[in-house]
């Protein structure tokens, strides 16, 4: 036998021993429970979603007590289409899902064991149904008090050289949460809901892609609705440096004739107020 030949076998026996050894550990940690024609859910093992999680979120005690909230915290996520400021926002999961999704969150919430979940759910480009999709992924868990939702995905442009099948499009590989430094997500929720800021960390420690619904030990103060933009970060100046120098500025626009006393007396009261 030909020893180069002897040793391209040994090779590709041992390559296709790791893939099937990968496939076969990947499944144990995630595995598929139920799917449609574009949504599809796993069960993720603790041991992997422990990995991947930041700390604090890795530590929390999970149950199954609010599920039927999932299509709540949903409607309220709101995802930037464009890049342009002035763009629109739209919802990030579209209406027409949140059936099955509420279907979903109804049954294992009647799990007496607590499970973390991944739901990935993809969008058929208009142009392309067959070969383009935007995807998006999330991992979900419920706590005592509420819902932490991790998007590894939000909105990704995937291309298939061919006529895509569902093994293709819910392909999925685990990667640590990190955070997202692009304002994409806006929160219409004023009151439960927030994007999640790690306390351990000094910088960078807002993640955009995490949100966080009416679990107190979790939630920022004050609550955080998007992603601040660059001059957003900068710390304001306290009230008593800035009231007065608004009123100086006020003055002298008076006196310049740029506004009248009457807008001077009621801007005036205005910022007294704030002082």
């Amino acid at each position: 036998m030909n020893p180069l030949t002897a040793s391209a076998k040994i090779f590709c026996v041992l390559i296709l021993f790791f893939f099937v050894f990968g496939c076969s550990s990947f499944s144990r940690k995630i595995k598929l429970i139920e799917s449609s024609a574009s949504i599809a859910f796993f069960e993720v093992e603790e041991e992997e979603w422990k990995k991947i999680f930041p700390t604090e979120i890795s530590l929390l005690k999970i149950n199954a007590n609010n599920f039927n909230e999932l299509t709540t915290v949903l409607k309220s996520i709101q995802y930037k289409r464009g890049v342009l400021a002035y763009e629109d926002w739209d919802v990030l999961v579209p209406e027409s899902y949140l059936p099955d999704i509420q279907k979903f969150a109804e049954k294992i919430g009647k799990n007496e064991e607590p499970k973390v979940y991944l739901c990935i759910l993809k969008l058929d480009d208009i142009l392309s149904p067959n070969v383009k999709i935007l995807k998006t992924s999330f991992y979900f868990l419920s706590t005592k008090n509420g819902l932490v939702l991790l998007f590894h995905e939000m909105n990704t442009n995937i291309t298939f050289q061919t006529q895509y099948s569902f093994e293709d499009w819910v392909i999925f590989h685990p990667s640590l949460i990190q955070p997202i430094y692009r304002p994409e997500l806006w929160l219409r929720d004023k009151y439960q809901t927030s994007l999640y800021k790690d306390k351990s960390r000094s910088k960078n420690a807002i993640y955009g892609n995490i949100i966080i619904f009416n679990v107190p030990e979790l939630i920022p103060n004050p609550p955080l609705f998007r992603y601040p933009k660059e001059d957003e970060n900068n710390l304001p100046l306290e009230p008593w440096k800035t009231v007065p120098e608004k009123l100086k500025a006020l003055e002298e626009m008076r006196k310049n004739k740029l506004i009248t006393d009457e807008e001077f007396d009621r801007k005036k009261t205005e910022l007294l107020k704030e002082f």
